[in-house]
């Protein structure tokens, strides 16, 4: 597929391009969007469910397949709420639940939820405890907290490999995506108000450079902790404005992203839902359909969870004007 059929309406309508070349951009697009609905169509995962109810195409018995994975889920729990003992797989659960209808105050989400609050400033988290060089650069204990722990440190958790299909090499890294995870599910669940996680939030608006012109934080890491502050206190809007404008900065102007994962990107833009994030994962859809498989899907360890992602991306970028 060419790169002119990629584009959105929009983006022809301003290089001036004849009528007929924007149907024929419209109809490409929709044929990428209807062959990852065909993969959905037929499957029983949760991101299928998901898919289905967001292109309005629900089967009759989702309702059910949803009801039977939110049990089975619940019975995946260990007594203390976790998932295996992972803080990683419990928070993908929260998700998950959220995802196929439980509500926050339903008793699975309330369990795990409970587990992953449970984590908050537990020995392993992201910046604990203190040298000379990590004070200074105020990424130690006396400058962050809030942060959720996957663990002792003597259980290594790198590499990382996420379903965004972006794998985090370092271990410091990796468990700071992690606490980024843990973040954006424990705000989705609307817990909001707790003090422990408005100070998470804020120290991922301080770190030092995190959010600065000439970023040099790697941009996976940065795009995880946009995922962590995006569903933020309402009047911290005007700081995640500045962290969006941020990323949305380090995007080429062929829509890739130099040094990160484009799935990973999109994951966080999609959800964000601004117009800022919605032009910039215009921007990106011509290289999303070029890597669409036959099957409709982008591959990788968790297909379907890119799978969502892509569809996800592409309904933008129709609809973006």
């Amino acid at each position: 597929m060419t790169r002119a059929h990629a584009r959105t309406s929009a983006q022809w309508r301003k290089a001036g391009d004849p009528a007929a070349g924007a149907r024929d951009d419209d109809r490409a697009l929709q044929r990428s969007v209807d062959r990852v609905v065909r993969w959905f169509a037929e499957r029983d995962s949760c991101e299928a469910v998901v898919a289905r109810q967001l292109v309005g195409r629900p089967r009759p018995d989702d309702a059910a397949t949803a009801g039977f994975m939110i049990r089975e889920r619940r019975r995946r729990t260990r007594m203390d709420g976790s998932v295996d003992a992972s803080l990683l797989r419990t928070v993908r659960t929260v998700g998950e639940l959220l995802d196929l209808g439980s509500l926050p105050d339903d008793a699975p989400v309330v369990r795990t939820l409970g587990y992953v609050l449970s984590r908050q400033n537990a020995p392993g988290h992201f910046g604990e405890g203190c040298d000379a060089e990590r004070h200074v650069s105020q990424l130690c204990s006396h400058h962050l907290t809030g942060f959720f722990s996957p663990g002792p440190r003597d259980d290594a958790l790198a590499p990382l490999a996420m379903p965004t299909g972006v794998t985090i090499d370092g271990e410091e890294d990796a468990r700071f995506v992690v606490s980024c995870a843990a973040l954006r599910v424990v705000l989705r669940a609307g817990e909001d108000r707790r003090a422990s996680v408005r100070q998470h939030v804020q120290c991922l608006f301080d770190i030092p450079g995190l959010w600065a012109a000439d970023n040099r934080w790697p941009l996976d890491l940065q795009v995880c902790a946009l995922g962590g502050v995006m569903l933020g206190p309402f009047e911290d809007r005007d700081r995640l404005d500045a962290c969006v404008a941020a990323v949305t900065a380090r995007q080429a102007s062929d829509g890739s992203w130099p040094g990160g994962e484009l799935f990973n990107v999109l994951d966080v833009l999609t959800a964000l839902g601004t117009p800022t994030a919605r032009q910039a994962v215009a921007r990106s859809v011509p290289l999303v359909i070029a890597a669409q498989r036959d099957d409709g899907t982008w591959g990788g360890d968790a297909v379907d969870a890119r799978a969502l992602i892509g569809l996800r991306a592409m309904r933008i970028a129709l609809n973006v004007v």
